[in-house]
């Protein structure tokens, strides 16, 4: 029976860790400035085998040249030099950039939601069933 207090207690700091994350990113988006950004440059890296990560530049509305480069890369690479993305940066700290892309702006919102609801679920499910066993 402890596990489902584990499980439960799992379950509830990932959805708060979810929350806040989701928090943060609405913040990010509402303050957020939209802009183009070219590939122009390709990093290869050994990877268990090459990877190919981009390097995006773009302007800000300050007109200062800012670099954003992914973390994770891919073989064959996924961007030419040349292709533009859209990005969204903060315009406090035009460094501070993502791909505008639905999975890379929610990512980790995504994923604690997506590990603490089946957690509330086993360990809730487990106590709500105790009521009616019993």
């Amino acid at each position: 029976m402890w596990q489902y207090y584990i499980i439960l207690g799992a379950g509830v700091i990932l959805l708060i860790m979810g929350i806040f994350s989701l928090r943060d990113t609405l913040l990010f988006l509402k303050k957020s400035e939209k802009t183009t950004a070219t590939v122009t440059s390709l990093r290869m890296i050994e990877s268990d085998g090459e990877a190919y990560l981009p390097l995006f530049t773009y302007r800000a509305k300050d007109n200062v040249e800012y670099t954003y480069g992914l973390s994770e890369g891919s073989n064959p690479p996924a961007w030419s030099i040349g292709d533009t993305e859209t990005i969204i940066y903060d315009p406090a700290e035009p460094s501070n950039a993502r791909l505008y892309t639905y999975f890379r702006v929610f990512a980790w919102a995504i994923v604690f939601i997506s590990i603490a609801l089946p957690l509330l679920v086993i360990g809730g499910g487990y106590f709500i069933a105790q009521q009616f066993l019993k």
